[in-house]
């Protein structure tokens, strides 16, 4: 048996989920997307419901590596908006997958507990950040887990429209986000 690359297997997943819809999404079809015979993908996934939560941890896998990439400095504010652009580039560079993550693309999926937990830690990354600019006088005090559900709002909102071609035409996407990130940090910073 030739090796299978799971990752390959859902993208090609992800891929047929958008163009096709969660009834054109099959093992089958994933296996024949990516030139693979079908037993590997059902030794690898066991089901549909397999695929989807494979899926659903690979997306948010990814996204959890983008944002444990972006370094720590001396810069706390500078940091977060590293964090914010890192969202981003996560995102565009695995779109197919950002709707299962982040919506409800297929209706009756429901990760389990464990899976919504690990998806649950690549926001902490952003708690600590805010906490941090809290802690260096940037930020005024307040629950940090407050503010970056703020701060995550605008950006998933951002890219949302980003991926699904609704920003308005008002210059580079790119320009647009990090407008809309210093906006979102605005109520927050501490008055000197």
């Amino acid at each position: 048996m030739a090796h299978v690359n799971e990752a390959r297997l859902v993208d090609e997943a992800a891929r047929l989920l958008v163009e096709h819809g969660p009834a054109g999404l099959s093992l089958r079809k994933v296996a024949a997307a990516a030139g693979v015979s079908t037993m590997p993908v059902y030794t690898l996934f066991g089901d549909k419901e397999g695929l989807l939560a494979a899926m659903h941890r690979e997306g948010f896998r990814r996204l959890g590596a983008a944002l444990a990439a972006v370094p720590q400095t001396a810069e706390p504010l500078a940091d977060l908006v590293e964090l914010g652009l890192a969202y981003r580039l996560a995102a565009l560079s695995s779109p197919h997958l950002y709707g299962l993550m982040f919506g409800r693309t297929v209706p009756q999926f429901r990760p389990s507990a464990a899976d919504r937990e690990a998806a649950d830690a690549t926001y902490q990354p952003l708690v600590d950040a805010v906490a941090r600019c809290q802690d260096a006088g940037i930020f005024g005090a307040g629950d940090p887990r407050r503010v970056a559900l703020h701060l995550w709002a605008v950006s998933h909102g951002m890219v949302n429209l980003e991926l699904n071609g609704q920003l308005p035409d008002l210059g580079p996407a790119e320009e647009l986000y990090l407008e809309a990130l210093g906006h979102a940090g605005l109520p927050f910073l501490a008055l000197a």
